[in-house]
C-alpha cells in the first residue's frame, strides 16, 4: 500500500472511530474486571505475595518493557511504583509528547518497594531505551539477545550505533537464571496502533521471533486508552465494554502477532496528583498477568531440567499461591473454578466474597482499605462517608448504551456486534499472523 492510500485508510479509520466514540459501548464487559476498592486491596497484597518457586533459585522476576518512544514505558513503572508507594511519583524520568528521542538512554532495572521503608516486592521492571522508525536510532534490536539472555548489566548505556560485545565492561559471560529476562512486555500507543509504520513494525517482528525462540512469554501493553475513547476518556471502567478498545486490541493481535488475551490496555499516571481506584486496579491486573506468564516460564525452566519439578513438603499458604491453586471447601484440591454469571446488567464471579473475605486480608491491619464485620472494604480517605464500601458506578447516558442483548440476558459477551456504522472489520489472508491485514468496511 502506498503512502497516500495509508493516509486514505488511516483518515477513514479515525472517522469511524471519531463516529464510534458517541454510542460504542457493549452492554457487559468483555473481560470481566470488579472495579471496587475491595479488588484494588486483593490484587495489592496478591502482588505483595508473589514469589519465583523456591526450586527455580532466582529471588525476583524480571520484566522487561520494549516499545517506542513516550509511549509510556517509563511511566507504566512509575505508575506501578505508585501504587506502592500510596502517593503519585516519578522515580523514572519520563519524555513530553514533544520529545522525538528517548529520555531514557540506560537500561534499568526498577524495584518496587512496599511503601518508603517497606519490603522490596520479588520483581523488577527493566526500563529500556526507546524505539525509533530511522535505522540507527532509538534502541537497535540487534542487541535484544544480549539483554534477555542476562549478559547485559544493569546501568548499561545504550548506544544507537551499537555498543554490546563480550569485551565491554561489565558484561556477563556465564549469566545465571536471575540476570535473565523472564518475560518481555511490547508497550504501544494506542492512538498510533492504526499508523504503526513499517519499519517499527518490522522491528518487532524482529524482537518477537528472538523473545519466544527463547521461550519466553510476550505480552502488549496499550497506553494511552482514554485519549481514543470519550467514554473511556470520562470513566476508565468502561474500558471492557468499549467497542474502539476492543476493535484496537484486536488489530494490535494481528500486526504484533499476539492472541488477544495477551493485550492489556492500561492508563498510567501523566496528570494527576492523587491516586485513582480505576488506574490502580487495571495497571494491576496488567502485572498480575505478567507475573502469572513468568511463573509458565519458570515452569519450562524446571521442566527442562533433569530432576523435574519437586513438590514441597509443605505447601505455602500466601495469598497469590491460593489463588493459583483448585480448592474444596475442607481445603483439598481439584473444585472447578466458578463460572461468571449474569447479576442484572453486570457480570460478576460467584465466590468473589468468600474468597476476598479469607484471613489473609482480614488479618492485615495495614494498608489502603481496611474490612469491617461484615465484610465490607472501607477505603481510607478516598470516599466520603456515605460511600463507604460502595462501587463508584459508571456515569453514563442510557442512550449511549450499546444494546447488544435486547430479548435475554446472557453471558456469552463475546458475540460479533453488527454496529450500523461499521466499525472495523477484520479480514485473515493466510495462516501467519504476519499475513493478517485490518481492513475499513466501506
Amino acid at each position: 500500500m502506498g503512502n497516500g492510500a495509508a493516509k486514505r485508510s488511516g483518515a477513514a479509520i479515525n472517522s469511524k472511530l471519531a463516529l464510534l466514540s458517541s454510542s460504542g459501548l457493549l452492554k457487559l464487559q468483555w473481560r470481566p474486571l470488579e472495579w471496587d476498592e475491595q479488588t484494588r486491596y486483593q490484587l495489592i497484597e496478591a502482588i505483595k505475595c508473589y514469589a519465583p518457586l523456591s526450586q527455580i533459585g532466582v529471588p525476583c522476576a524480571r520484566i522487561l518493557l520494549l516499545g517506542h518512544v513516550n509511549v509510556g514505558k517509563s511511566s507504566y513503572f512509575n505508575t506501578v511504583n505508585s501504587i506502592f508507594r500510596n502517593h503519585v511519583t516519578g522515580q523514572a524520568p519520563v519524555g513530553s509528547p514533544r520529545d522525538q528521542r528517548s529520555v531514557t538512554t540506560k537500561m534499568r532495572g526498577y524495584q518496587v518497594r512496599n511503601g518508603r521503608e517497606g519490603k522490596i516486592l520479588n520483581l523488577k521492571i527493566v526500563d529500556t531505551m526507546g524505539l525509533e522508525e530511522e535505522r540507527k536510532k532509538g534502541f537497535d534490536p540487534s542487541e535484544l539477545s544480549y539483554i534477555l539472555d542476562g549478559h547485559v548489566p544493569d546501568n548499561h548505556k545504550f548506544d544507537p550505533a551499537g555498543n554490546i560485545s563480550a569485551e565491554m565492561p561489565g558484561y556477563l559471560k556465564a549469566p545465571r537464571l536471575e540476570d535473565k529476562i523472564h518475560c518481555c512486555v511490547f508497550v504501544l500507543d494506542a492512538s498510533e496502533i492504526h499508523n504503526l509504520k513499517d519499519n517499527l513494525s518490522q522491528k518487532f517482528s524482529d524482537m518477537r521471533l528472538k523473545i519466544t525462540g527463547r521461550g519466553i512469554p510476550l505480552l502488549v501493553l496499550v497506553t494511552k486508552i482514554d485519549r481514543v475513547c470519550n467514554q473511556v476518556g470520562a470513566d476508565l471502567s468502561l474500558v471492557y465494554r468499549s467497542i474502539i478498545i476492543q476493535n484496537l486490541i484486536a488489530e494490535a493481535s494481528l500486526k504484533i502477532g499476539v492472541p488477544v488475551s495477551h493485550i492489556l490496555p492500561i492508563k498510567n499516571y501523566t496528570h494527576e496528583i492523587e491516586l485513582d481506584t480505576y488506574v490502580d486496579v487495571l495497571a494491576l491486573s496488567a502485572l498480575q498477568q505478567m507475573l502469572r506468564f513468568t511463573d509458565n516460564y519458570f515452569d519450562e525452566c524446571i521442566v527442562q531440567t533433569k530432576l523435574g519439578y519437586v513438590q514441597p513438603d509443605t505447601s505455602s499458604n500466601d495469598l497469590w499461591t491460593r489463588q493459583a491453586t483448585l480448592r474444596t471447601a475442607n481445603g483439598g484440591s481439584h473444585q472447578a473454578k466458578q463460572a461468571w454469571t449474569v447479576s442484572g446488567s453486570v457480570a460478576t464471579p460467584n465466590g468473589v466474597l468468600g474468597r476476598l473475605g479469607g484471613p489473609s486480608v482480614q488479618s492485615t491491619p495495614l494498608g489502603r482499605s481496611i474490612f469491617n464485620q461484615n465484610n465490607v472494604v472501607t477505603p481510607i480517605g478516598t470516599m466520603a462517608t456515605g460511600d463507604v464500601g460502595k462501587k463508584r458506578e459508571p456515569q453514563i447516558l442510557e442512550e449511549s448504551v450499546e444494546d447488544v442483548q435486547k430479548d435475554e440476558p446472557s453471558p456469552q459477551v463475546d458475540k460479533k456486534i453488527e454496529d450500523p456504522i461499521s466499525p472495523l472489520k477484520i479480514e485473515m489472508n493466510g495462516e501467519s499472523p504476519n499475513q493478517m491485514t485490518v481492513q475499513v468496511a466501506a
